[in-house]
């Protein structure tokens, strides 16, 4: 049966998948219950497989140059919904807001309200809302829990060396891989995890009542939305050594509440049943 095929990042292959943006496809694809299979690519290959695919870089680094990376979604024209539905043609789509669209315009307009990916979106506000979300939760993590660790990204020790190289060239007075790290334990990481504690409880908190239910605004089910932050939580657990702080301590263990909420639409495939489990 044809199906969507869903191109992710793959670090250590011993490691569980954590990349944010390709996170929050998978539960977007999960939910939508549209058959896909994964095909991971190296970090190396990403930009060939963009390539492959005639889809441009949809990103810049930090020094202007093009940054090509994943998800990508190749929709064949036979894909069928969870109301048996069919795509209607074969589609391209390299940008991770932009698939969710794709899943919601095509697979899940004409299903109950309780399995929109973006609900009650009669005129596009929910998009936009969406759309203004995406870049304010990116924001958050980008400049508070990213500097805190992508250092301790679990690369795949055969590429390991080079890839740390080209990402360090990307950083205009960096040199070595080295130099990102803030090591635990001392003055500086504390304050650095600190912030980003606060930013979360005082920016990203008020969108989650406690009182209520564990999705955004106290909601009993998902939207596009939770998978946003439910992406950068998983890359999170992937590499910050102050995880199971964040997951159990900070705002009042809410974000563990949200990250064990979403467990129902963390399926992975395509590891050849090897994929190890999440901590």
């Amino acid at each position: 049966m044809a199906e969507i095929t869903f191109y992710d990042i793959i670090l250590d292959p011993a490691a569980y998948p954590m990349s944010p943006n390709p996170w929050k496809t998978r539960y977007a694809l999960n939910f939508a219950k549209v058959p896909y299979r994964t095909t991971w690519v190296p970090l190396s290959q990403i930009p060939k497989t963009r390539d492959s695919l005639r889809l441009s870089a949809n990103r810049k680094h930090m020094d202007g140059t093009d940054f090509p990376t994943l998800p990508i979604i190749h929709d064949h024209p036979t894909s069928t919904g969870p109301s048996g539905g069919t795509s209607g043609g074969e589609a391209v789509v390299g940008d991770t807001f932009d698939i969710a669209l794709h899943l919601q315009n095509t697979y899940l307009r004409n299903q109950d309200k309780a399995a929109q990916l973006f609900p009650g979106d009669g005129g596009g506000g929910t998009v936009a809302l969406h759309r203004a979300f995406n870049a304010f939760v990116d924001q958050i993590f980008t400049f508070n829990g990213a500097p805190l660790g992508g250092c301790y990204m679990p690369f795949d020790p055969r590429t390991a060396e080079a890839d740390k190289a080209d990402m360090v060239s990307r950083f205009p007075g960096k040199t070595k891989w080295d130099e990102f790290e803030v090591p635990p334990g001392t003055d500086a990481r504390e304050k650095m995890v600190r912030d980003f504690e606060e930013v979360l409880d005082t920016k990203l908190g008020p969108c989650y009542p406690s009182s209520r239910g564990p999705f955004l605004d106290g909601r009993e089910t998902p939207m596009y939305a939770d998978f946003i932050v439910g992406g950068w939580l998983q890359f999170m657990r992937g590499c910050l050594p102050e995880w199971d702080e964040l997951r159990n301590k900070w705002s009042g263990g809410k974000w563990g509440r949200l990250f064990d909420a979403l467990e129902e639409w963390t399926d992975v495939d395509g590891r050849d049943g090897v994929v190890p489990k999440r901590r």
